[in-house]
């Protein structure tokens, strides 16, 4: 993976965040109240603490779906704007200008399944791109948890960060 991919520190929190959740459920394991004091868990149950740390972990792999999604999205609008720029060569420099400044901006808008879809034709793995649509549909049911709307397939951590970080490097490599 690229040293600059937005998505590597998420995802080390992330795995720092899991290996906390196995030694906190550990600790709640062995009963040592020395190291459960000034924490939640003091006088919870064993099965109670368990739960907790079990829907904490559920939460997590949420918040990090979330994230990725988003670091990859900043991604891609920053990728636009840059290849955008080659509009600021062109003459009359005043008029490149206003008209780079207008796309840069509004790229901020884009529906960003219409961005993915300008790397297909051969460009970038159409099946990927497929892939960061259903990552796409599964970060907007987090953030906005419409219940009039059914829950698209859950996307774990594991599998939004391999597509994404491929899904990077392939559009990454269109530049090189």
């Amino acid at each position: 993976m690229e040293p600059d991919n937005p998505l590597v520190p998420i995802w080390e929190a992330y795995q720092i965040t899991k290996d906390c959740l196995k030694v906190t459920q550990r600790t709640v394991d062995r009963e040592n109240e020395n190291f459960l004091k000034d924490t939640r868990f003091i006088g919870t149950s064993k099965d109670e603490a368990t739960d907790k740390i079990g829907k904490s972990r559920s939460e997590a792999d949420d918040y990090v779906v979330l994230s990725l999604w988003v670091a990859f999205e900043r991604f891609i609008i920053n990728y636009v704007q840059e290849k955008g720029s080659i509009i600021l060569q062109k003459q009359p420099s005043s008029f490149s200008r206003k008209f780079y400044d207008r796309i840069r901006d509004a790229v901020e808008y884009w529906r960003v399944d219409d961005v993915l879809d300008m790397f297909k034709n051969g460009w970038v793995n159409a099946e990927l791109i497929g892939y960061a649509k259903n990552i796409k549909r599964y970060r907007d049911w987090l953030a906005h948890r419409n219940p009039a709307k059914a829950s698209p397939p859950k996307v774990t951590p594991e599998t939004a960060h391999r597509i994404l970080s491929r899904l990077m490097q392939e559009i990454q490599n269109l530049s090189s």
